[in-house]
């Protein structure tokens, strides 16, 4: 399907055309980086979950000999990153204060003030909702 490795457009197909390059198993793979099978087996299916921790993330970049950004959606690279740092340092590079991230972000300053302390984690829906409203820096700053 692809021809080479930079014309994988997503993380899981990534991480299927790695695996088969080191002619591995799901299985073996797992055992490896020390996951449960049915985990990995949905991350080669595009299904990530709270339980594909920054540790193991990075233990499978290391595997395969790539950068972590390479097999990370942008949800689970933004907890990857820290997720609540993460959107501070965004905030503070903006020069923003909570109120006008929330009024970007068309979302209360409650629940800004609640995800940067840490009371409340960002849901994938939260974050896809930060995407949209926040505009290209956002995901390009989580890429840097």
């Amino acid at each position: 399907m692809y021809h080479s490795y930079a014309d994988i457009p997503n993380p899981w197909d990534r991480l299927r055309w790695c695996r088969y390059g080191l002619d591995l198993l799901q299985k073996e793979v797992a055992a490896m980086v020390g996951m449960e099978e049915w985990l990995y087996r949905d991350l080669e299916s595009g299904i990530f979950h709270r339980s594909f921790t920054p540790e193991l993330a990075d233990k499978l970049a290391a595997l395969y000999g790539i950068p972590v950004e390479d097999i990370l959606d942008d949800y689970t690279l933004f907890l990857h990153r820290g997720g609540r740092a993460f959107l501070r340092r965004y905030r503070e590079a903006k020069g923003w204060s909570r109120q006008q991230l929330a009024g970007h972000a068309k979302v209360s300053r409650t629940s800004i003030r609640c995800w940067e302390s840490g009371q409340k984690t960002i849901s994938q829906k939260c974050f896809c909702h930060l995407m949209e409203n926040l505009g290209s820096d956002f995901p390009s700053m989580l890429r840097m």
